[in-house]
């Protein structure tokens, strides 16, 4: 999975593309995590849009929001991408779900993704929209 999205050994972890996880599923999002990091990318998750506006909010820095669509909380997925498009315009953004939504209400997103997640697949576009 690694070669799929190469991040130089050497780079200290404030070098290395920070991906915020947004899902509720606690597993799918552990593994996920540590797909990611395997990879060489610094991850920090949420469980929930509220959670992942406290990270935003905070002076982590984030390269990309990679969030699930259908979630519990004060906002779904498709809601906290349009925010962060609005407050961080330069921030990547990702949104998976199940079910694929109307295109018109991916417009705040760069990429979708289908779930169940393939990790390639999240690698793969994650090397595209970052560069």
């Amino acid at each position: 999975m690694a070669a799929a999205f190469q991040v130089n050994d050497t780079a200290t972890e404030a070098q290395r593309p920070s991906v915020l996880l947004v899902e509720d599923d606690v597993l799918l999002r552990l593994v996920t995590a540590e797909d990611l990091r395997g990879a060489g990318l610094n991850v920090i998750e949420a469980s929930n849009a509220d959670e992942a506006m406290t990270i935003l909010d905070s002076a982590v820095p984030i390269d990309l929001v990679l969030t699930d669509i259908r979630m519990p909380g004060s906002m779904d997925g498709l809601a906290l991408a349009a925010f962060v498009r609005q407050r961080w315009p330069e921030l990547k953004i990702m949104v998976a779900s199940g079910e694929r939504p109307a295109q018109a209400a991916l417009a705040v997103a760069d990429a979708f993704l289908p779930k169940p997640y393939d990790s390639t697949a999240i690698l793969a576009r994650l090397k595209t929209l970052m560069g």
